[in-house]
């Protein structure tokens, strides 16, 4: 723990060393960039803002304020900041990327990274202060951070402009196109493959939190598989997106070819033997409990471990006060998990739960306590009997739970996100749940909060950026998508080992109570039905790590008629409820409308920077 402590503080103290168009510069940073790298102090300070929340990605800070990534899919129901519902109904256009939109428009702040980047690289050589061991090491990390500023623009913009260079004032008003996808790939691996002999290996107890070679490589194998996904890899929907000399901007064949790296650069990681899956651990003689697993869970996420491939440290009191249901926080869980979410994961032994829908045909509630499993009299049938998964990361209704602080050590409350109920909509002032669930998933395990006392303490955690339950994911995705059924027995044991370490059996076909095992063994499991368990496996062990947003668009299924974000999502009807079983409360109530039409799979650039660099062709179809 103290090493921990000593690296958030290190990494803290990087965050705060802090035009018209994506191109332009600072003019202060400008007049002073002599003067920064004639000396070794002011050159690491400008290297250090690289990771500084000037640009980095910060998924936990500010929350739904800023964070259409962790909000606007289908697992999430944040009706109550304008940002979200904007992404989420389709708002979003070239004309309102700027003003009140800013906070979701990452183009220009990703483009001043970038620039941030280049200009050390162009000037880092001035510094004859640095020693080579340094320089080296510092230079490997800023292209590997280049890389991945592009990577995070493509991702959300597609195509993007390739700036390897810084442009200068009198270039001020150069006109810069799109390079191709393939292009984009290209240079972003390159530049990764370039970085990694020059990064880490490991990380001091001083500087834990910033990229090594294993993180290199993990982010590699994650480009890899998001360009192999079928919104990238022949997608003849983008056949007219071309720039003005008529370059078609995505590749219109599809090569299976790319699925294979993707595996393969998944593999190299998974062999890295200083990685492990987080497993729970019982005390000596003692047999691991339900409660072992949920607790091992919260930690993958919470804790420094070594699953962790690349991990950030992020302040949680934000995301905290917005999950924490009223009666242990004035914000009252603003952040709303859907039903659609909460059903999703696994029963505890394993198989598919039942349709949404069902749970609420005949009404049911719990007869009796079952503390052990995570619930007590009353409650729900829906949330009874779930995974371990579900109860580290839910508060749900008539929930018994405690964030006792220190003075404070024995309160336990139960959560009553009905109407009158202590969480319910009638104690909330403004900020209010909205499905009468909220996420539990990265509250750090020695969170406190006591309303009676109207204090509460949270802490920095290690968010990670990438761990190694994904690369176990990605890997099997990979290798079912380019080999099908022929690599199953291949595939199967990371799927269980995902699913062991979260306390269940191995997955089950949809709408059968079939072992995976059995059906391998029959020769009857198919490359389809494979791709649909990793699917699920993926929304579940993956919640609330910024992955669904970005999975349901590069798989290509967000929009049409049945596609994932035009489907509603449902909560409990919060307007209502009087008590634990009152089946007022215990009625699905639609959620915030979902619009996702087919210009919804890339932002659209601004339109004032489309109009001054006029070779920026836009996004299709706005």
């Amino acid at each position: 723990m103290k090493k921990f402590v000593k690296y958030i503080l290190i990494f803290c103290s990087v965050l705060a060393t802090t035009g018209c168009n994506f191109l332009d510069q600072d003019p202060e940073d400008l007049n002073s960039i002599d003067k920064v790298f004639s000396n070794k102090t002011d050159t690491r300070k400008w290297f250090a803002r690289i990771y500084s929340d000037d640009y980095f990605p910060k998924e936990l800070a500010g929350s739904a304020y800023y964070n259409h990534y962790m909000f606007g899919h289908d697992d999430a129901n944040n009706a109550l900041d304008w940002h979200i519902p904007v992404v989420l109904q389709g708002m979003i256009s070239p004309e309102q990327t700027t003003g009140a939109w800013t906070d979701v428009y990452y183009f220009e702040n990703f483009y001043k990274a970038i620039r941030h980047c280049n200009i050390f690289l162009e000037n880092v050589h001035k510094c004859t202060e640095l020693g080579q061991i340094d320089s080296d090491r510092m230079i490997a990390e800023a292209r590997f951070m280049r890389a991945m500023y592009h990577f995070w623009i493509l991702r959300e913009y597609g195509p993007i402009p390739i700036m390897r260079e810084s442009v200068q004032s009198e270039d001020a008003g150069l006109k810069i196109q799109r390079n191709t996808l393939e292009e984009c790939v290209e240079f972003i691996i390159s530049e990764i493959d370039e970085a990694i002999p020059g990064m880490y290996e490991t990380r001091t107890e001083e500087d834990f939190g910033f990229p090594t070679k294993g993180a290199a490589l993990a982010m590699k194998a994650r480009v890899l598989l998001t360009v192999a996904s079928p919104l990238y890899n022949g997608n003849k929907t983008y056949a007219n997106w071309r720039n003005d000399d008529g370059t078609v901007l995505m590749p219109m064949e599809y090569d299976a070819e790319k699925w294979r790296l993707a595996a393969e650069a998944a593999k190299v990681i998974i062999d890295m033997p200083q990685y492990k899956l987080l497993t729970p651990q019982a005390e000596d003689g003692e047999e691991l409990t339900f409660q072992d697993y949920v607790d091992n869970y919260r930690a993958i996420t919470t804790t420094y471990n070594d699953e962790l491939i690349w991990a950030c440290p992020q302040s949680t009191d934000w995301w905290c006060q917005q999950c924490w249901p009223a009666v242990f926080k004035s914000w009252n869980a603003r952040d709303a998990v859907t039903l659609n979410l909460a059903n999703a994961y696994y029963m505890a032994d394993g198989s598919k739960a039942p349709e949404l829908e069902s749970w609420f045909e005949n009404k049911e509630w719990s007869t009796e306590d079952d503390l052990e499993h995570g619930t007590q009299k009353n409650t729900f049938m829906m949330f009874v009997g779930r995974e371990p998964r579900f109860y580290a990361s839910n508060h749900f209704p008539n929930q018994y739970i405690s964030y006792a602080t220190n003075t404070n050590p024995d309160v336990w409350q139960t959560i009553e996100f009905w109407y009158e109920g202590n969480s319910g909509l009638s104690k909330s002032s403004g900020d209010h749940n909205t499905t009468g669930l909220s996420p539990r998933k990265n509250i750090p395990m020695d969170a406190t909060t006591d309303k009676s006392e109207g204090k509460h303490s949270t802490r920095y955690i290690p968010f990670p950026t990438i761990r190694l339950g994904e690369i176990y994911l990605n890997y099997c995705e990979a290798m079912n998508e380019y080999y099908g059924e022929k690599c199953h027995g291949e595939i199967l044991p990371y799927l269980r080992a995902i699913r062991e370490r979260a306390g269940i059996g191995v997955g089950v076909i949809e709408g059968e109570n079939k072992n995976v095992d059995q059906l391998l063994a029959k020769g009857s499991f198919t490359k389809e039905e494979m791709r649909q368990i990793i699917r699920d496996e993926r929304r579940v062990e993956l919640a609330w790590e910024v992955s669904r947003y970005f999975d349901v668009r590069r798989w290509f299924i967000a929009h049409g008629v049945d596609g994932v974000l035009n489907t509603p999502v449902y909560g409990f009807d919060v307007s209502q409820g009087k008590h634990a079983t009152d089946p007022a409360f215990f009625t699905m109530k639609e959620g915030i409308p979902r619009i996702f039409r087919i210009e919804h799979y890339f932002a659209p650039v601004s339109a004032s920077e489309c109009a001054f660099n006029t070779k920026l062709v836009q996004a299709p179809f706005y």
